[in-house]
C-alpha cells in the first residue's frame, strides 16, 4: 500500500533525525519531498506516468454567406454572415484573402464578422472578395503534459506516426505554410500557462467553481499596451463564483497564478468571458498550471482524431492523505533522495550515503517500472538521408513534393 504524504513526512523525519514528533521542520520537509518527487519523475519514462490523449482536428472555417470586404493598405477584414466569436475562432489561424498572394495570420478577432490580419492588405479595395481560413494548426495538450513521445492518427486507413520536426528545420525548408491536407508532421510549439490568447486586448475576469473561494489573489502576467505588466485580481469577497474583472487590458498573457489553496477550480477568461485563458485546479496541487502545445503540418482539411502518447508531470502533494502518482514502488526512492538533501546541509558524508541508496533504488526501479521504448522523437543530422520519407533537412527534394513547395525562386 502506497504511503500517504503524512507517512512519507514522518518516515523522512525519522531517518533524517528531524524531530519526528514535532512540526518544526514540516514545511521544509514537505517542499523537499515534492521537489524530490518531481526529480524522480524526470529520471525516466515511468509506466505509471504514461498517458494517451486524443484531440480532434479542426478543419477550414468557411461560415459566412456573403462577400468579404478588404481595403488596400489596411489590416481590417469583414466577412458577411460569419460568426467568429460564437464559433470560438482563435487568433493565429492562417488565412488567404482574395486579391492578394500574401499569406496572412489572424491577429485579432474584433467581432462576429470582423478580424484583423498581421500585415497590410496589398490588393485592390473590394467588398466582394473571397477568403479561406485554414484548419487549426496549434492544439493544447492536457494540463501537466511532460515528455511527448508519439503523435499518430489513422486517417490514411492505418496507423501513421507523425514525424517530429524542429522549428528551425521547418523554417529552413522554405515550404509554404498555408497548406491543407492530412497532417504528417508536428512541432512542439511552447509550454505556458495559457490555453488560448485573447481575441483582442481585454481585461481578465476570474471566478471559481466554489462559492467558498473568497478573497483569493489571482495574478496575471502579460503584455499591456506593448509592455510587460501584471494585474492582481481578487476573487469576490462574498461569493467566489461571482466574476470579478481586472483593471488592465492584456493583448497577450504568459502566466496566471493564485496565492492560496482553493476549494474549486478558478477560471480566468477574457473578452467578456468568450475566451478561457486558464483554469487553475482545485487545492494547491500547483499555484499555476502548464499547458504544452503542438503544431501540425499540413493544416487539417477534415475532422479526425489525433492520438498522443506522453508522460505527465506529477501533481504536488499538499494534504496529509495525498498519495503521489508514481505508485508505492517509488516511496523508498523519494524518501532516500529527500533524506540525502537534508543530510547534505550538515554532512557531505551522510548525504553521499543516502544519495547512494537513492541511486541503487533508482536502478532497481528502472528494471520493472521504466517503459522500454525505441520510437522516441529524435533529431536527425541536417543531411541525414537514412529515412527517405522525411521531409525536412534535405531528406526529400522539393521536386518530389510538387510545385507548391520550396522557395519562390527555385527552378520548377
Amino acid at each position: 500500500m502506497a504511503f500517504t504524504f503524512k507517512d512519507i513526512i514522518d518516515e523522512t523525519k525519522e531517518r533524517a533525525n528531524r524531530n519526528e514528533s514535532g512540526t518544526q521542520f514540516d514545511n521544509t520537509i514537505k517542499n523537499t519531498i515534492n521537489t524530490s518527487l518531481f526529480r524522480l519523475a524526470r529520471e525516466s519514462n515511468w509506466k505509471s506516468l504514461r498517458r494517451k490523449t486524443t484531440i480532434n482536428t479542426e478543419t477550414e472555417y468557411s461560415t459566412g454567406s456573403g462577400a468579404v470586404a478588404v481595403t488596400n493598405n489596411s489590416k481590417d477584414v469583414t466577412v458577411t454572415g460569419a460568426t467568429f466569436i460564437t464559433n470560438g475562432l482563435e487568433v493565429d489561424r492562417r488565412v488567404d484573402l482574395g486579391g492578394s498572394s500574401k499569406q496572412f495570420i489572424i491577429a485579432s478577432i474584433t467581432g462576429e464578422t470582423t478580424f484583423t490580419v498581421d500585415k497590410l492588405f496589398d490588393g485592390t479595395t473590394s467588398s466582394t472578395q473571397t477568403y479561406k481560413i485554414y484548419g487549426k494548426e496549434e492544439y493544447v495538450l492536457p494540463p501537466q503534459t511532460g515528455n511527448v513521445v508519439a503523435v499518430w492518427h489513422e486517417n490514411f486507413g492505418y496507423p501513421y506516426l507523425l514525424n517530429y520536426v524542429p522549428d528551425l528545420d521547418m523554417i529552413k525548408s522554405g515550404i509554404a505554410q498555408n497548406n491543407s491536407a492530412t497532417p504528417t508532421y508536428y512541432r512542439m510549439n511552447s509550454a505556458d500557462m495559457s490555453i488560448q490568447q485573447p481575441n483582442e486586448a481585454s481585461v481578465v475576469s476570474v471566478a471559481s467553481s466554489s462559492s467558498n473561494d473568497t478573497s483569493i489573489n489571482i495574478t496575471v502576467f502579460g503584455i499591456v499596451s506593448g509592455y510587460p505588466d501584471r494585474d492582481t485580481i481578487t476573487t469576490n469577497g462574498s461569493n467566489g463564483t461571482t466574476s470579478v474583472n481586472g483593471s488592465k487590458s492584456f493583448s497577450s498573457i504568459e502566466r496566471i497564478v493564485k496565492n492560496a489553496s482553493s476549494i474549486g477550480r478558478i477560471t480566468a477568461s477574457t473578452n467578456s468571458g468568450n475566451v478561457t485563458i486558464s483554469v487553475l485546479p482545485a487545492g494547491d496541487t500547483t499555484s499555476g498550471i502548464l499547458y504544452q502545445k503542438i503544431q501540425v503540418f499540413p493544416m487539417p482539411n477534415e475532422i479526425f482524431p489525433i492520438n498522443i502518447h506522453h508522460y505527465k508531470q506529477p501533481w504536488r502533494m499538499v494534504n496529509d492523505d495525498d498519495v503521489h502518482e508514481l505508485g508505492q514502488d517509488f516511496d523508498e526512492a523519494i524518501i532516500c533522495i529527500t533524506v540525502a538533501k537534508i543530510k547534505y546541509q550538515n554532512s557531505q558524508k551522510e548525504g553521499d550515503k543516502w544519495f547512494s541508496l537513492y541511486k541503487d533504488e533508482l536502478k532497481n526501479l528502472k528494471k520493472v517500472n521504466a517503459d522500454k521504448i525505441d520510437w522516441l522523437a529524435t533529431l536527425k543530422r541536417e543531411r541525414d538521408t537514412s529515412n527517405r520519407d522525411l521531409l525536412m533537412g534535405g531528406r526529400i527534394s522539393y521536386g518530389q513534393m510538387g510545385g507548391n513547395f520550396g522557395p519562390s525562386g527555385r527552378i520548377r
